[in-house]
């Protein structure tokens, strides 16, 4: 009979297989929520406790996400500015140090253009998409709520079917997990929002105006972790040069690149989830870097907690076969 529920069970993941990853992100957001959950419910019902907390999720990002495009289009012409000055510098006659770049321009204009099209492509198209993903965004946020509304009662019921002696190993995997996800979401959106506060007077320092919609485009690349915030440092130099203004490279260089790219990524950001995940800082790197390489954008989530599951099979092999001469909770790894 259990082998028979399981089969089901995996038919239907294989089914469904595109919701799994909202329902990841949910049951992610949803253990990082649960405490607040928990203290709010003593107030209120728990159903209205969890209706708050997600209409609150919810009106974050909408807010975040409209103050974003609306500075990104109120500055729509500097970009475009931005842009020709590059190109102008790229087309420039005789090549840059005596090699043919104009291809390179045509190509990088060739993306442009291709995303221009993708803009504007047929109505019809941008309606699918739109309708798809809502549903999607739809289907993320009511996880989201029953998570937080059951997900607690759902684990112990669970739990209670363990059997004694497996729940101090198990309780290993437990305490990683939970320790790591809250570290990664509330890692990942206080550095993003560090990296904001410190973008505001670096860009104010280096006078090529726009600040504030500098610091917001920095702020949204830094919640991609390694690969974000050198792409807007890269691009900087790029403009820099362009502009012959070789004192705003140096201020990107030694200033913007480790005070938005190296210090946050390279160590406050693992440090800070080793901390209380208690995982090699090293190692968390790896798994953020290698998730992102592997898996995309959402390798951010995977990848770490690939990492805190292999460490917990680890440390409770080691506790199981390796003898007593080391604790468990070894730091080392």
């Amino acid at each position: 009979v259990i082998g028979i529920l399981l089969l089901m069970v995996l038919l239907i993941c294989v089914m469904f297989r595109t919701l799994l990853n909202p329902l990841i992100i949910a049951g992610a957001f949803a253990a990082v929520l649960i405490p607040f959950h928990n203290g709010l419910k003593k107030h209120l019902r728990p159903s209205l406790s969890s209706i708050l907390i997600t209409t609150g999720v919810v009106i974050f990002i909408v807010v975040m996400l409209m103050v974003s495009f609306a500075v990104i289009f109120a500055n729509g012409e500097y970009i475009q500015e931005v842009f020709n000055s590059i190109f102008a510098w790229l087309s420039i006659g005789g090549g840059i140090f005596g090699l043919d770049v104009n291809p390179v321009v045509l190509d990088l204009q060739s993306i442009v253009n291709g995303i221009i099209a993708a803009i504007t492509s047929p109505i019809s198209e941008i309606l699918g998409a739109t309708a798809y993903y809502s549903i999607i965004f739809m289907i993320l946020f009511l996880f989201l709520y029953l998570f937080i509304l059951y997900g607690e009662q759902i684990f112990h019921e669970i739990w209670a079917l363990v059997p004694e002696e497996s729940k101090p190993k198990l309780s290993i995997l437990n305490v990683l997990l939970s320790d790591t996800l809250y570290s990664l979401i509330i890692v990942h959106v206080g550095i993003a929002l560090l990296v904001f506060v410190a973008a505001l007077p670096f860009f104010t320092l280096l006078g090529y105006g726009h600040v504030l919609f500098w610091s917001i485009i920095c702020a949204i690349f830094a919640l991609i972790p390694v690969f974000g915030p050198v792409v807007i440092i890269a691009f900087l130099a790029v403009y820099a040069i362009s502009l012959g203004d070789y004192v705003g490279l140096a201020l990107i260089l030694v200033i913007g690149w480790p005070l938005l790219c190296a210090i946050p990524d390279w160590y406050l950001r693992p440090v800070l989830m080793g901390k209380r995940s208690k995982l090699n800082a090293v190692l968390i790197f790896i798994a953020l870097f290698g998730g992102i390489a592997v898996m995309g954008v959402l390798g951010f989530l995977y990848g770490p907690l690939a990492l805190a599951v292999l460490t917990a099979v680890y440390r409770i092999l080691h506790d199981e076969f390796g003898g007593e001469d080391q604790p468990v909770h070894s730091k080392s790894f």
